[in-house]
């Protein structure tokens, strides 16, 4: 006989460990501060995925945008989307960029994850870089990126590595991983299921 209460809660379960494991295969999300109160007037932003002749297949995905940005300035290579929504970029071309005018003097903000073949596939590396320009177009410090994240391939270790660096008015944060709490949470249902489905047949 169907019982649709066991279905619903299968269902619950089924949809679970499958956002579990599709989170899984992602990378962690970092959000980025940057902080143009020591400067003024009209700026831009760019924001560059780079990716050579035999890299692992990389995806940066730019989101929660905050601040003063201003229309879009130029585009190229492999990107989709546009602010205030996500941008998507990924490395299939050696160079895809978005450049995005801005007013400086403020706060910027905006979440970057990172995913695709990379974190499970042998290769060359990728690099999303992050930087700022005034109105004349030289960069907002001396050097080049504001930050810069290299995207390691899985190595012999088993594991891909994502590392950053960043200039001194840029922070960095990175929020706890969710990915073992959506597991626990699988694990936690199906136990719960198993359970009721134990005093049931009693």
């Amino acid at each position: 006989m169907f019982n649709f209460k066991t279905f619903a809660k299968q269902a619950l379960l089924a949809a679970s460990l499958a956002f579990g494991i599709g989170n899984a295969t992602a990378g962690p999300t970092y959000h980025v501060d940057i902080n143009t109160s020591n400067f003024s007037g009209a700026g831009s932003v760019d924001f560059l995925l780079s990716g050579f002749l035999g890299a692992s297949g990389a995806v940066a995905t730019v989101s929660n945008f905050s601040g003063a940005f201003g229309t879009e300035a130029f585009r190229s290579g492999s990107v989709v989307g546009a602010l205030p929504n996500a941008l998507v970029f990924d490395n299939s071309k050696p160079f895809n960029s978005v450049t995005q005018n801005l007013t400086l003097g403020g706060f910027f903000g905006f979440d970057v994850s990172f995913s695709g073949d990379f974190l499970t596939v042998p290769g060359f590396g990728s690099t999303f870089s992050v930087a700022m320009f005034d109105a004349v177009g030289d960069y907002l410090l001396p050097g080049d990126s504001l930050v810069e994240f290299n995207l390691k391939p899985i190595a012999a270790d088993g594991a891909a590595k994502v590392s950053f660096e960043a200039a001194n008015i840029v922070r960095v944060s990175v929020p706890e991983p969710s990915d073992i709490l959506l597991v626990i949470t699988g694990l936690g249902l199906v136990g719960f299921v198993r359970r009721r489905s134990a005093k049931a047949a009693a």
